[in-house]
């Protein structure tokens, strides 16, 4: 068989398990449930309209936070069929011909860094069946894109002349997702390093002098159209920067830093060992895997190999550990195929030591290799069993989970856009999904996350319990309330005793009740009791 199909069969084979869980689940019902994804594609459906707004919200105002590249692809969902929801099966085949490309670019990249066929097949393939990949590569999200461009600014640079284009390139990274700001510095630090021979200064200058028009022109851009609101709510819509000092000073970076790094080191090895047992056990050996996917690294790039890749991935690490959002799968998924490499490389590693010790003449050591490769392969398989649980069983019944929510939701939105006055304002959690069923324009409350690092349950609450002063304060007339609210954020002790003063606040008047939700009407005095 040609080497060209024999590949092509390969890269096929291994598109197997996105395709049947996009085919499965095309109508995402989970769309929405993580918020991101909603504010995208209500921001899409503007572009396609002409503007560049969050037109979900009461004001409207320029989407300012996220950038522009990922909503300009979406919009292409609502130009080509502009009726919702039917357009979400349209939403998740695009998504997927996004994943499909970036599988392509992943084998691309590994193919370029001198490795065996065999173990560029092996990495991909443990790439193409990752479960957060394929779930966040079939939804729309940005990372997957985002790993797109930049893969293909690592490949471009391999090229000495095309520097420029790779400038462009990590240009449109950022136009993607804000954190391709890193490849400012990790692109020419990993020129200097020696990753790439000869006139490192010319070669700085020509990527810099590529990227930083995309950079400039978006921080223009948003600067001259960020309304710089008093309102912490405005703000959390359209400001990075003004919300990250709202949740992140000298107070408290400490704790931040330390519990990013926690959740650092947990995303990451969930990318090898899914989170389906969230204990303390299992997270330390999840830890661990991490740790050795950071020491695989550390040896390939002192072998030369992957240094632009590293160089991003620790900058991107440090600007995580700062940020005011704990990192997750999802903030490092475009880390991934790095991690991957790592992990392999580590591994091999630790093989080549007890192929060693297997072969010493004390027993003591023989043994100790046995116990240490077994434990190893324990937990090689495990992770293999769990990502391919996770891939074809519990995603799925995720997703079905999803759906019954939904159900309930879209009756609740069905009544609201038969009888809530037009110009009715909902307070809602899923305020993309009010918009884009029931028509009508609202807000989600957000919590600021420095509570949640400073294990504040008790603001949380109270911003519950003076949910109809805020109401009135941002002229929302109504509240969508439901059972399944602050799973993003809160746990079940939390979201209990929000329900509780929901259910008993005196201003709050309920007009309609059905499975999950309640729409209350605000009914607050001028001045809260």
């Amino acid at each position: 068989m040609p080497a060209a199909v024999r590949r092509s069969l390969i890269f096929l084979i291994l598109l197997l398990p996105s395709a049947q869980f996009v085919w499965r689940n095309s109508a995402m019902p989970g769309f929405g449930s993580l918020h991101d994804d909603g504010v995208l594609f209500v921001t899409a459906k503007s572009i396609a309209s002409g503007s560049f707004r969050i037109e979900s919200l009461p004001e409207q105002p320029a989407a300012s936070k996220a950038p522009p590249l990922y909503p300009l692809y979406l919009s292409l969902i609502w130009r080509l069929n502009p009726n919702f929801p039917d357009n979400l099966r349209l939403a998740s085949a695009m998504s997927w011909l996004v994943l499909v490309v970036c599988i392509l670019l992943i084998w691309l990249y590994f193919r370029g860094t001198g490795l065996r066929e065999s173990r560029v097949w092996i990495l991909t393939g443990l790439v193409a069946v990752n479960p957060y990949l394929i779930l966040f590569g079939s939804t729309m999200f940005s990372e997957i894109f985002f790993t797109c461009f930049v893969l293909m600014t690592f490949l471009a640079l391999r090229h000495p002349k095309w520097a420029w284009a790779a400038g462009v390139l990590a240009g449109c990274a950022y136009l993607s997702r804000t954190a391709g700001i890193a490849l400012v510095v990790a692109i020419p630090l990993a020129i200097l390093s020696g990753s790439y021979r000869g006139r490192y200064r010319e070669r700085i200058g020509t990527f810099l002098g590529g990227m930083l028009p995309f950079v400039i022109g978006w921080t223009w851009w948003t600067t001259a159209h960020r309304i710089h609101p008093a309102d912490q709510t405005l703000m959390y819509y359209t400001d990075y920067l003004g919300y990250e000092f709202l949740n992140v000073d000298l107070h408290n970076i400490g704790i931040v830093v330390w519990k990013n790094l926690d959740g650092l080191l947990y995303g990451m090895g969930s990318l090898a060992l899914p989170k389906i047992v969230d204990n303390l056990p299992v997270k330390i050996l999840t830890q661990v895997i991490a740790i050795a996917m950071i020491s695989g690294i550390v040896r390939l790039y002192r072998r030369g190999s992957a240094r632009e890749y590293a160089w991003f991935a620790l900058i991107s690490a440090g600007i995580l550990l700062v940020w005011q959002f704990p990192p997750n799968e999802r903030f490092v998924l475009p880390l991934f195929p790095l991690l991957a490499m790592g992990l392999v490389e580590e591994l091999e590693h630790l093989w080549g030591m007890m192929r060693a010790a297997f072969r010493h003449k004390d027993r003591s050591q023989r043994v100790a290799a046995a116990i240490m490769s077994g434990a190893v392969a324990i937990v090689f398989v495990g992770a293999m069993i769990g990502q391919l649980y996770v891939t074809f069983v519990f995603l799925t019944q995720s997703d079905e989970g999803k759906a019954a929510k939904l159900r309930d939701q879209r009756a609740d939105y069905a009544w609201m856009d038969a009888n809530l006055p037009r110009d009715a304002q909902v307070l809602s959690y899923d305020d993309p999904l009010l918009y884009l069923y029931a028509h009508r324009r609202g807000n989600y409350l957000p919590l600021p996350t420095r509570w949640w690092y400073a294990e504040d349950h008790a603001n949380a609450i109270d911003a519950y319990r003076h949910v109809a002063e805020y109401c009135r304060d941002r002229k929302l007339t109504y509240f969508y309330f439901t059972t399944r609210d602050l799973e993003r954020e809160l746990g079940d002790d939390d979201r209990a005793a929000i329900e509780k003063v929901v259910s008993a606040n005196p201003w709050l008047l309920p007009v309609y009740n059905y499975g999950i939700g309640t729409v209350y009407r605000i009914n607050a005095p001028d001045r809260a009791p």
